[in-house]
């Protein structure tokens, strides 16, 4: 038996076998972006983009075999110790009722069945992985022809299109496609691959070793959050026989895709000897079923907060890819200076969308009292990404810890101090002070536009305000003199 706990360390180690492939594949998509000069005739157009495929169709297949070979020594790791701790834990009851059965590596067939089911997971994840390249391949297509149909008739600006094609193919990120036509990131994809079949076997071990031991008998773990079609059954006792006064496979949904150590099942089972004390009692499984969390003076079901988690989680792995997708772009050969200030404003602004959403999960998890899940928010951005984002950070808690909000400039108050001006302000690479001496000791005021926007122009740097609203909307290195 394993306990939810150990369950998703299972899943901490199942999205670290290709734990960097997808951010290599995103990165490689957006320098490839970045560096597209679209022609000027569709014909020209087409080779060009069709060329790219090919290149880059062939540089993922080769990152894909470079994981693939490192993979089958990763997923046994995980399924013997896996199988060896979960039936270490059953044997232990085994021998408190008098038997005596052989440790797993000593039991030929069983051992024989782990390996063969790992291999062939093992298998299973290296043909789906390499369906990343197909995907990828019609994605950038799609989105490149996207690009120059804009590009070409006006709609957009150059720095426009590559922007938005980076962050949608970053946010799509490297997908997996079933021969059903489904598609999953592959974090997902591996983490649900893994867990399940790993889970799976555990079960089908456990019934082994049952047999073999003429047991038929078995305890359901029992856990708060758990979905209510599994909460029915949850600490029941299930006959594997399928005798009259307990549960069945068949009503633990066993086999079935969302039964009993189906796909994202934490539950397990374990022996249990007739007529002994359960390991729950009914008033423990009733709370644990009923269980509210609140959440903005709101009670809702244990079970929808854990959803409200994943989202929230999902949010973050999107954010980390993004941002990792604008990196690409800042490590391109393009050199547009426009362009690639254009590029760290979005790289600010992703990062400060970030840290809300960081805030926003922990901010949940103490109202809620459940747990982070690290594994659920991994994405393995480079330690130089991480630095930027806190270099934005940093920038951002000087404007929000400055005397800025309250100051009296020409007759406006300012109230609000605008994403955007920390955004420019990192990418522009402008001090906070500069900012405050400017609306200290303005030199000179702009006319008020008509979407109330003026400049108030300082020694070092303009600033842009709203006087409607009092907030500051952008700042320029724009020196003005006395």
């Amino acid at each position: 038996m394993l306990t939810p706990n150990q369950w998703e360390e299972v899943g901490d180690q199942a999205i670290k076998i290709y734990d960097e492939l997808e951010l290599e594949i995103i990165q490689e998509i957006a320098e490839r972006i970045a560096n597209f000069e679209f022609a000027n005739s569709v014909v020209l157009n087409n080779i060009k983009i069709a060329q790219e495929m090919g290149l880059l169709y062939e540089d993922i297949i080769i990152r894909v075999a470079k994981y693939n070979n490192l993979s089958i020594d990763k997923v046994k790791e995980i399924f013997e110790k896996t199988g060896v701790k979960s039936l270490s834990f059953d044997d232990k009851i085994y021998r408190m009722e008098g038997l005596n059965p052989l440790h797993i590596r000593q039991n030929e067939a069983m051992w024989n069945f782990l390996e063969a089911t790992a291999l062939k997971t093992n298998l299973n994840l290296n043909n789906l992985v390499l369906t990343t390249a197909d995907v990828v391949q019609t994605d950038f297509y799609n989105q490149m022809n996207k690009a120059y149909m804009e590009v070409s008739t006006g709609v957009k600006s150059y720095s426009q299109v590559i922007q938005e094609s980076v962050k949608v193919l970053s946010q799509k990120g490297a997908r997996i496609k079933y021969p059903s036509g489904q598609t999953r990131s592959i974090e997902s994809a591996v983490r649900m691959n893994v867990l399940t079949s790993v889970n799976q076997t555990c079960g089908r071990l456990q019934e082994m070793r049952a047999n073999e031991l003429k047991w038929d008998l078995m305890e359901t773990t029992a856990h708060s959050g758990a979905r209510p079609s599994h909460a029915e059954w949850q600490g029941g006792i299930v006959s594997l026989s399928g005798r009259e006064g307990y549960l069945s496979k068949e009503d633990i949904g066993y086999g079935k895709a969302d039964g009993f150590k189906g796909p994202n099942c934490k539950h397990d089972w374990f022996p249990y000897s007739e007529g002994s004390t359960r390991s729950y009692t009914q008033k423990e499984l009733d709370r644990l079923k009923n269980e509210k969390v609140t959440y903005n003076g709101k009670q809702i079901s244990k079970y929808e907060a854990t959803q409200i988690q994943r989202k929230i989680e999902r949010q973050i792995r999107d954010d980390k890819k993004e941002l990792s997708g604008i990196q690409g772009i800042l490590n391109s050969d393009n050199k547009d200076n426009k362009f690639i200030e254009d590029m760290k404003t979005d790289f600010a602004r992703k990062s400060l969308i970030y840290s809300e959403h960081k805030n926003k999960l922990d901010n949940f998890l103490y109202q809620t009292g459940l747990n982070k899940d690290t594994s659920r928010i991994f994405v393995p951005i480079k330690n130089s990404v991480y630095s930027k984002v806190s270099s934005v950070n940093k920038i951002a808690n000087k404007y929000n810890n400055s005397n800025i909000i309250g100051t009296v400039v020409n007759g406006t108050k300012i109230t609000e101090i605008g994403e955007h001006i920390i955004s420019r302000a990192y990418a522009r690479n402008i001090k906070v002070e500069d900012v405050e001496d400017t609306l200290k000791n303005p030199i000179k005021f702009g006319k008020i536009r008509t979407d109330f926007s003026q400049q108030i122009k300082g020694k070092t740097c303009t600033i842009a305000i709203n006087v409607k609203t009092g907030k500051l909307i952008t700042v320029f290195p724009k020196k003005t003199e006395e």
